[in-house]
């Protein structure tokens, strides 16, 4: 049995990571804030509370001892306004190097970090989108010297675009499934962007991948991968999410301009997607599984041992 300790799980991915690896017989701990946030997880699942010291950060890693942590507490905003900025660096720099450091003291050698897609404007070479993106190429650049002075070992895994049960943001197809049942027009852009588009059981394998990947390692890795699933604009995004539900979405393209930095065309992952994985959903059958018009069983019940995972 493996033991875990996820951050950031009461956020969508994180929270599907924390129970995946407790429904494959994992011993399972997550970090939260906030003694209400148990009322997220399931009774098999240790939840430990912090108030963002080392101090806390020590304690609870010391309680748990885990052999991988997978770390996906982060503040998103895609446009961030003045007084937010040191929110940004808080959540995704300070936090986070507390963490790396409170590993280091307990001896915890494995981390999966969670970046984005946006620290590259259309170039595999760092180009971030906005200072979100920009906190998580610092983080990753932090964990660069505890891999180099404490033997950590860290790969980092590039999201893009993730939907699924029990995903709760005002995202792109929650927002289409809205206008479908309610009609409601929706001011959009012209809709020539690319997006790309993953599953949460998809993106949740990969994390376990990644861990397989830290586990088998001879030596202390740092390497960075891409989780890419389908790739569609805009327009055929709405399209595919309206024909999947047999229901019009009243999308008026062209009625708002695109935003600043609009992310026409993401990065292209070419060799550097997550090694021994793969996406098993595309949007439409994503779409039928968060709807409950499919019978498949997703994914994620699938036994670790088979997503490169051991248990």
């Amino acid at each position: 049995m493996e033991k875990v300790f996820v951050t950031g799980a009461t956020g969508f991915v994180g929270n599907a990571l924390a129970h995946y690896c407790l429904t494959q017989g994992n011993e399972t701990h997550v970090l939260v804030r906030s003694p209400e946030a148990r009322r997220n997880f399931s009774p098999g699942i240790t939840v430990h509370l912090t108030d963002g010291s080392i101090d806390s950060l020590r304690h609870a890693l010391e309680q748990s001892r885990p052999d991988t942590v997978f770390h996906l507490a982060s503040l998103f905003l895609a446009n961030h306004q003045p007084e937010q900025a040191a929110s940004l660096v808080t959540s995704n720099i300070l936090f986070g190097t507390q963490l790396l450091e409170a590993m280091a003291l307990t001896g915890c050698k494995k981390l999966v970090n969670t970046g984005t897609s946006w620290q590259h404007f259309a170039t595999t070479e760092y180009l971030p989108v906005n200072l979100y993106a920009a906190t998580k190429q610092a983080f990753a650049d932090i964990a660069t010297y505890y891999h180099e002075a404490a033997g950590l070992s860290c790969i980092t895994l590039k999201l893009f675009d993730t939907f699924g049960p029990g995903d709760t943001r005002r995202k792109l197809v929650n927002i289409l499934l809205d206008a479908a049942r309610t009609g409601e027009a929706l001011d959009m852009s012209p809709g020539m962007q690319i997006i790309d588009i993953s599953y949460v059981d998809d993106v949740v394998t990969a994390f376990a991948q990644a861990a397989r990947l830290l586990e088998t390692s001879p030596k202390p890795v740092l390497k960075d991968y891409f989780v890419s699933g389908e790739r569609l604009t805009l327009r055929d995004f709405v399209q595919v999410v309206s024909s999947t539900l047999g229901r019009k979405i009243n999308a008026r393209f062209g009625a708002r301009p695109y935003r600043e930095r609009e992310v026409m065309q993401p990065v292209a992952p070419g060799d550097l997607l997550l090694p021994g994985w793969q996406p098993h959903y595309g949007l439409a059958e994503g779409i039928r599984l968060l709807v409950g018009q499919s019978g498949h069983a997703p994914r994620s019940s699938m036994s670790l041992r088979n997503t490169g995972f051991s248990a």
